[in-house]
């Protein structure tokens, strides 16, 4: 049995998905089902009690139910709840081992009230999460014991005893043990202020200092108050460091037996949501020791679980992570949890929408890095959720999609390009909160929205070799140096913004084209050079300029502008940006750019090593069949089509009739048009050869 090539595929599944009544405990049966070999599976054990409460092996014990499944359900599709050992899942983990995967543990920071045993958390309550409004729930890994000990000292002694005995590959840590609330919402109890007074050194008003050790619900809120409205940023900032700190001593204890971590490390967000929401910068913690960033990238499963009717928000906004994440991080391992069903939560994407699963699982694989020497895909491969209760026919179907997502070998990238900064990134926090000016993020997936997808990221360092269309997000907020390299480009169209009233002839920069939004109180400026827009596209750009979309502006301090709850949706608030001028900008990038082709509906491309032309072609109607019509600027030997539909050919347009056939019918054909189906809410895959080439 072999794993799949040029990707990575891990399993996060519950012990449902293996038998302890085989001999081997169910991983012969497990790797017949999948039909390949994983690069780990991850025993989603669920209950944090699995390390803290860890005996030994010196006897047997049963393993909580909780442990046994995800929150302890009693079935999945395959089979009831089992009763495992610690010495079921000691042979369930050194069997895997064997066969040439290995097995994670994955544990979170959770409590549910002693329903399945008497938790460790309920003798330490002085260790759970304390939220605004005096709620209290589950454990905070960041927070110390009453004698004043840390947490995380406890955690890891427990940690690698446990990885040890078991025989694991190494430890999956999600919600909990990496953040996954709001730190607007807490926590802001005694003991993490206290560490935030003795960090930072700040001087805190004689009421709120007085207060501490009151962790009532009055004097908690007081104390958030104050500090979001007073010290935001050094909170956050804080926070940042005591996440680094703590995967610091986890990750130096576990390499040092000689095992791995992985990290959720974000919930949903992008490298500024996930500082500014979460409190975690993931650079910093990839740069502690973390092996792999295990990046929830879920569109379809948190569309699918949601009340809001706005697939299209969820799909361009989460793909939106994956290449803004691969710039930001330069250590570890990026891979991304990919929705295929959960027993517990009740969804399946594999099932109920395959359409719009599928399209995840190709699109998540073409976002690109753009690096000196080349392009590297973002991502390095899926962590899917969950496996457990999936049957052969269907993990075969599965199999065949990664096969695909995996199979482009690209040269570069022919769709725009975003710049990435550390500089712009790094000062981002206090511009945020002083303007809520939109973020890269939010300009990345608001111009996939208006229909003009960015294919990859480049890192400011990596410009000198990189050649195409380059979209800059906060061209004021670069660094002089990179301010420089960006106005010296000359390898391919250059689209920017800045704030309002910015002039790119300070830096000597002649824009072909600048414009600003005109019913934004603070608005936002673009401007273009290195290529000129036609009459056509200039008169398109001040038509939509004219057009007020009637949201509201952004009143009073932008710093006092309330955040939002939940980083499933738009967590932050922004200035208003119309989308007028949001569409105007989508227009320039994509009409200036040097993508060889023209297409009636949204897509990526990318050129493949081999000079062939990959193309993502996708519908924008989730109900309905829809065609994509290409003209490709070159003349074309043959198209193919790489997805699993559809299953004839393009049809190509008759240069004598003007009409559209496909080639086996027979007839002139004119090669560089062509029209292909599209599924609904999906997305078709082309490979376009060019005239001197012939067709695999």
């Amino acid at each position: 049995m072999e794993k799949l090539k040029n990707g990575k595929v891990f399993i996060w599944m519950q012990l449902l998905g293996f038998d302890r009544e085989d001999s081997d405990r169910g991983a012969a049966r497990f790797l017949d089902q999948t039909g390949f070999l994983p690069d780990g599976a991850c025993a989603l054990l669920f209950h944090p009690d699995f390390v803290n409460q860890y005996k030994g092996m010196d006897e047997e014990y049963e393993l909580p139910a909780d442990n046994c499944a995800y929150y302890g359900i009693p079935r999945n599709a395959e089979r009831e709840r089992q009763p495992w050992t610690n010495y079921n899942l000691r042979d369930l983990s050194g069997n895997l081992s064997d066969s040439g995967t290995g097995l994670y543990a994955g544990i979170m920071g959770v409590s549910i009230g002693d329903s399945f045993h008497q938790e460790w958390i309920s003798d330490h309550p002085e260790l759970q999460f304390h939220t605004r409004g005096g709620k209290r729930r589950g454990l905070f890994a960041l927070k110390r014991f009453k004698n004043g000990a840390y947490y995380e000292d406890f955690f890891v002694e427990q940690l690698c005893r446990t990885l040890v005995d078991y025989g694991f590959k190494g430890i999956h840590l999600a919600d909990g043990f990496s953040p996954s609330g709001n730190i607007y919402h807490g926590d802001y109890s005694t003991d993490m202020v206290t560490q935030f007074i003795d960090h930072t050194g700040l001087i805190l008003p004689d009421g709120i200092v007085a207060a501490l050790g009151d962790d009532e619900a009055e004097a908690e809120d007081a104390r958030a108050d104050w500090i979001w409205k007073n010290v935001r940023a050094e909170w956050i900032e804080f926070m940042c460091w005591r996440w680094e700190s703590f995967f610091k001593k986890i990750c130096a204890r576990v390499h040092a037996i000689g095992r791995e971590v992985m990290v959720l490390g974000m919930y949903c967000t992008d490298p500024f949501e996930t500082k500014y929401c979460l409190g975690t910068d993931l650079a910093r913690i990839m740069n502690a020791g973390v092996d792999y960033l295990t990046a929830n990238i879920l569109p379809t499963s948190c569309f699918i679980a949601s009340p809001w009717d706005t697939q299209d928000y969820y799909f361009h906004r989460y793909m939106a992570i994956a290449p803004i994440t691969a710039a930001h991080i330069r250590q570890g391992h990026l891979v991304s949890m990919v929705g295929l069903q959960d027993a517990t939560e009740e969804w399946d994407m594999m099932k109920h929408v395959p359409c719009l699963h599928e399209r995840d699982l190709y699109t998540m694989m073409a976002y690109q890095l753009a690096e000196k020497g080349g392009s590297r895909r973002a991502l390095e491969g899926y962590f899917l959720c969950l496996g457990d209760g999936i049957k052969r026919a269907d993990w075969d179907w599965e199999r065949e999609r990664m096969e695909i997502a995996f199979s482009a070998d690209v040269d570069r990238t022919l769709s725009p390009t975003m710049l990435w900064s550390d500089h712009a990134y790094e000062n981002m926090l206090a511009e945020y909160i002083q303007t809520r000016r939109w973020t890269p993020f939010k300009l990345f997936y608001e111009l996939a929205k208006a229909g003009t997808h960015c294919g990859a990221c480049v890192r400011s360092e990596d410009l000198d070799s990189f050649t195409g269309t380059l979209l800059v997000p906060d061209f004021d907020m670069l660094s002089l140096e990179e301010q420089r390299k960006v106005a010296a480009y000359d390898r391919g169209a250059v689209v920017c913004t800045a704030h309002a009233g910015f002039e790119p002839a300070a830096y000597g920069i002649q824009p072909t084209i600048l414009f600003a939004d005109r019913f934004s109180n603070r608005p936002l400026t673009a401007f273009a050079f290195g290529a000129s827009p036609d009459e056509d596209t200039r008169a398109a750009i001040e038509a939509l300029l004219t057009q007020d979309d009637g949201k509201p502006n952004l009143e009073g301090d932008p710093a006092d502008a309330p955040d939002f709850p939940y980083t499933l949706v738009d967590t932050l608030p922004f200035v208003k940006v119309t989308t007028g001028f949001r569409d105007a900008l989508a227009r320039l990038l994509l009409d200036i750019g040097d993508c060889p082709l023209t297409c009636d509906k949204p897509y990526l491309a990318y050129r493949l090593k081999d000079g062939t032309c990959r193309l993502y072609l996708f519908n924008d109607n989730d109900v309905h069949y829809r065609r994509a019509f290409v003209t490709m600027k070159e003349p074309v030997a043959d198209t193919r089509t790489v997805s699993s539909f559809p299953i004839l050919p393009v049809r190509y347009k008759d240069a004598a009739t003007g009409g559209l056939t496909h080639h086996y019918v027979g007839g002139s054909t004119y090669k560089q048009s062509f029209e292909v189906k599209l599924q609904p809410g999906g997305v078709t895959l082309i490979d376009v050869y060019p005239e001197a080439k012939t067709s695999i």
